[in-house]
């Protein structure tokens, strides 16, 4: 069953991928390396700030609309949603505004007031997408990622290539494409909540649920990009786009596929624990877990294995050096975040625990600054990719201890080892190759690297790989 939910969001993730990369390669081009620091700087204020504002009213989007259908009264979840998150949107605009009155630089205010634009337009989209997700509306939710990503990429670029906005350029594309898709979507909820009416007595449930979520949500951004401001403070805005370019290249990589494998995962798993309990969610999160490690690690391991020719041929030359050096320890602590965000995180969203999880990721946050503030001075950005590897590891063994009295989610160790093999199988494949340089390099690395692990994991079954390869062609020679 995850396998035919894999399918289903793969295009999905496919663009998102894309987009993210062609942003890299585009705008670590088109934008100077301070230009794009304070792109950096700009989108890491609008996602902290919008998570503490909006992503509870989403959250709760998707925990409840399950039981909603159940009870007959979607029309009344939605049209409560619609109201909670035009008073959280407002929330989120004025700290925006707080934000812009902060900044010194005349192209961060600049790239923040567009960003604040997106307050007004995401919160409609977003809740639009859970609830498809949460409902098992593949198709559309598949259609929706797909057009925002690759929108708001082209439209983006084409800006900061024509006109002078500088770091708001990216800001101001993925600001149009929301304003299309808020059209479209508002008015499909507004149809479907026809005869709905907003409900107080939702607003407690909903509340209690979802603002531990944003906040451990806020708290994990804190973790994951809060370092840019310190990484500003001490080097420089131009230290913070030779970073941002860097991580933005190994960590969005790696986290797509996260996203991927949760997006098909988080469901099942929701939907075994409503029917069947622990015994039911304990063995869909098996899968869960098996294909997480199946589809992230090997991505982690072979942005480690060519980071040099990748830098190379994604990064402008400005900023390529440093970055090259990045990659490698944020490709790991993407894959360990992956397991954070998409699998751990399960066991206290599913028991409605979300408190305890915004409680301990606090001590994960807090060390991350303190570990910065340490070593950004006396080992430059190096200091700050340390830090991230070795606070996420803290976040996930917290996570994962405190887990196991909420629900305890299988740790299937067999899967991961053969996945661990088959990605040794293609290290060793990969370094035996010539260094080429540049493209051919990187292709070639690549095309090796992919088809001995692919070959690996059939030969180990790793996650089940041979098996679910096996069932696909039984069944297909049935129908035939």
């Amino acid at each position: 069953m995850i396998w035919r939910r894999l399918l289903g969001y793969f295009p999905a993730s496919l663009a998102g991928g894309l987009a993210s990369l062609g942003a890299v390669y585009a705008l670590t081009r088109l934008l100077s390396p301070a230009d794009y620091g304070f792109y950096a700087l700009a989108l890491t204020t609008m996602g902290i700030i919008y998570t503490l504002s909006v992503t509870w009213a989403e959250a709760a989007a998707y925990r409840f609309a399950g039981a909603a259908v159940s009870r007959e009264d979607l029309p009344s979840h939605i049209r409560t949603i619609l109201a909670l998150l035009a008073c959280s949107a407002a929330i989120g605009i004025a700290l925006m505004t707080g934000a812009i009155l902060i900044a010194t630089d005349p192209a961060l205010r600049l790239a923040l007031a567009v960003a604040m634009t997106t307050m007004a337009l995401t919160p409609l989209v977003n809740a639009a997408q859970e609830m498809s997700r949460a409902l098992d509306r593949v198709s559309r939710y598949t259609t929706l990622r797909m057009i925002q990503d690759l929108g708001a990429f082209t439209l983006g670029t084409f800006l900061a290539w024509q006109t002078g906005l500088g770091p708001a350029a990216p800001l101001a594309g993925l600001a149009s494409v929301l304003g299309l898709l808020a059209c479209i979507e508002g008015r499909r909820l507004w149809r479907e909540s026809r005869g709905g009416q907003f409900e107080r007595a939702r607003v407690r449930p909903y509340l209690a649920y979802g603002v531990p979520v944003a906040i451990a949500l806020a708290l994990n951004i804190a973790l994951d990009a809060g370092d840019r401001f310190l990484i500003a403070y001490f080097l420089g805005a131009e230290a913070v786009g030779v970073y941002a370019a860097g991580y933005g290249l190994a960590d969005k990589s790696v986290g797509l596929l996260c996203i991927w494998a949760g997006a098909a995962g988080g469901p099942m798993m929701m939907a075994a624990w409503e029917r069947e309990g622990v015994h039911g969610v304990r063995q869909a999160s098996a899968h869960a877990a098996s294909t997480l490690m199946l589809i992230a690690a090997p991505a982690a391991a072979g942005l480690a294995l060519v980071a040099q020719p990748l830098s190379e041929v994604m990064i402008g030359e400005a900023m390529r050096a440093q970055a090259a050096a990045i990659i490698p320890w944020i490709a790991l602590s993407g894959l360990i975040n992956g397991f954070v965000l998409h699998y751990v995180s399960e066991a206290f969203q599913l028991s409605k625990r979300t408190a305890l999880r915004a409680g301990i990721m606090v001590i994960p946050a807090l060390a991350n600054i303190a570990l910065n503030i340490i070593l950004l001075p006396r080992i430059g950005l190096m200091g700050a990719v340390y830090s991230t590897v070795a606070c996420y590891a803290l976040a996930l063994v917290l996570l994962a201890l405190a887990s196991r009295r909420l629900i305890p989610l299988a740790w299937p160790w067999t899967d991961f080892l053969r996945v661990a093999g088959s990605c040794a199988a293609m290290a060793i494949t990969v370094r035996l190759l010539p260094s080429l340089g540049g493209l051919p390099e990187l292709l070639l690395k690549a095309a090796a690297g992919a088809i001995t692990y692919g070959l690996a994991t059939l030969v180990f079954d790793a996650a089940g790989a041979r098996s679910a390869l096996q069932q696909f062609a039984t069944r297909r020679a049935r129908s035939v």
